[in-house]
C-alpha cells in the first residue's frame, strides 16, 4: 500500500527519488524527498500600513514577493494591487497555475478597528465594514482564498519554517503596526474559538487604567514619535535605511516596549507553562536583537516565583512571516493530516 502511494506521489511530481542507499542487508533503500517544484502557494498579508504577496514552493522557499505601502488600508486599492500582482506572477511565469495549491490570506483581527488610532478617516472603517473580502478577492483573481488571523499565520510560519518547531509550548509575539501573538501547545497552533487566540495586544497592563499591551508595545508608538519629529509616519516602511537613520527614536521605542512584552510572557507562563517566548516583527535584525535584550532585562525585574522562566528566542521569518504563514494555509489544507492546526 505504501509503495503504491509513494509511486502515485512521485508520478504527480510531489516527491523525488534519490540515489539508492546500498551496503545494508536486503534490497537497497530508495530515499524520497519533497519535490520543491511539486507545488506552489500564494500568501497575502493585508496590513494596516502595507500589503505583501509571496509565492512559495512546496518546501517554503520564497520564489517571488511584491508589496505596496500606504498610509491607510483602503480596500479598493488593495484589491487592485492583488489583481495586478497575480497577473504579473502568471505573465512572468513565476507562478505555474497547474502547480498552484491555492491562496492564503491573513489580516489583523478586526482590521476595521483601531483606525482612529492610525489617523485614518471614517470612510476607511466604513469601507471595510461593507465588503466581503473573500468574495472580492475571488472576483479579482478567480481563486477562492483561505483566511487566518495575521499573527496566528506568522506563528504558523515560524512553527513550520523557523524556530517554533524546537519548542512544543511557546508564546509567539509579532510586532507590526499593532502587536499580536500566537500560542503553540503540544506542537499545535491554537487558533481559538473565533480565530483570535493569543490576542496579547489586548492584555491589560495596570489595574488602575485601561491601557493595553497594544498601547505600549506596538510600532504605532514609534510612528507617533516619528510624526512628532516632523517625519512622515510611513518613513520606516518606505525607506529600509530609516531604521538606522532614526536609531535614537527606535532605541527609545525598544526601551518602552520591552516591559509590557515581558509581562505578557510571565502571564502566559503562569497560565499555560510555555517553554519559550519567540520574538519577531516587521523590523530589521538589529532591532529584534535590541528588543530581545531589553525584554530579558525587563524580565529580570519581574517576580517569577512559582513558574519557570521561558527561554527567549528570536524568530527567523521577519518581515515576511505573515505572508509566508498565509501561503502555508493552502499547502496544509491539501496535505496536512489535521486541517485545524498548522503543524503536528
Amino acid at each position: 500500500t505504501v509503495t503504491h502511494i509513494v509511486r502515485d506521489l512521485e508520478a504527480d511530481g510531489l516527491l523525488v527519488r534519490g540515489e539508492p542507499e546500498r551496503g545494508r542487508v536486503g534490497q537497497p533503500s530508495i530515499p524520497f524527498d519533497l519535490n520543491p517544484n511539486g507545488a506552489q502557494s500564494i500568501g497575502i498579508h493585508i496590513g494596516r500600513r502595507s500589503t505583501e504577496i509571496v509565492l512559495i514552493n512546496q518546501v517554503g522557499n520564497i520564489l517571488a514577493k511584491l508589496n505596496t505601502v500606504y498610509a491607510y488600508p483602503e480596500p479598493t486599492t488593495i484589491l487592485d494591487f492583488i489583481g495586478s500582482s497575480y497577473r504579473s506572477l502568471i505573465k512572468r511565469k513565476s507562478c505555474r497555475p497547474d502547480r498552484l495549491m491555492g491562496l492564503g490570506v491573513c489580516e489583523p483581527g478586526n482590521i476595521a478597528g483601531w483606525q482612529q488610532l492610525l489617523g485614518a478617516p471614517n470612510e476607511i472603517r466604513e469601507s471595510w465594514q461593507s465588503i466581503d473580502l473573500s468574495i472580492a478577492i475571488e472576483r479579482t483573481i478567480g481563486v477562492t482564498p483561505l483566511f487566518c488571523n495575521d499573527a496566528s499565520a506568522a506563528c504558523g510560519a515560524e512553527l513550520l519554517f523557523g524556530q517554533g518547531r524546537h519548542y512544543a509550548n511557546h508564546l509567539y509575539t509579532y510586532i507590526g503596526s499593532f502587536i499580536g501573538g500566537g500560542l503553540v501547545l503540544d506542537g499545535n497552533l491554537v487558533i481559538g474559538r473565533g480565530g483570535n487566540a493569543a490576542a496579547i495586544g489586548s492584555l491589560p497592563l495596570d489595574p488602575s487604567n485601561k491601557d493595553q499591551l497594544i498601547d505600549r508595545s506596538s510600532l504605532l508608538q514609534l510612528e507617533e514619535a516619528l510624526v512628532s519629529s516632523g517625519l512622515d509616519r510611513t518613513t520606516l516602511w518606505k525607506n529600509p535605511n530609516g531604521w538606522s537613520e532614526h536609531r535614537g527614536l527606535v532605541t527609545n521605542w525598544v526601551t518602552n516596549a520591552a516591559p509590557g512584552i515581558a509581562m505578557a510572557a510571565l502571564s502566559a507562563t503562569a497560565l499555560v507553562e510555555v517553554d519559550a517566548l519567540i520574538i519577531d516583527g516587521a523590523f530589521p535584525e538589529w532591532v529584534k536583537t535590541e528588543l530581545a535584550t531589553a525584554i530579558e532585562e525587563a524580565s529580570d525585574n519581574l517576580n517569577w516565583e512559582g513558574v519557570e522562566r521561558p527561554t527567549l528566542v528570536e524568530g527567523t521569518c521577519g518581515f515576511h512571516a505573515r505572508a509566508l504563514g498565509g501561503a502555508a494555509l493552502p499547502l496544509l489544507s491539501q496535505f496536512a493530516a489535521d486541517h485545524q492546526s498548522l503543524m503536528k
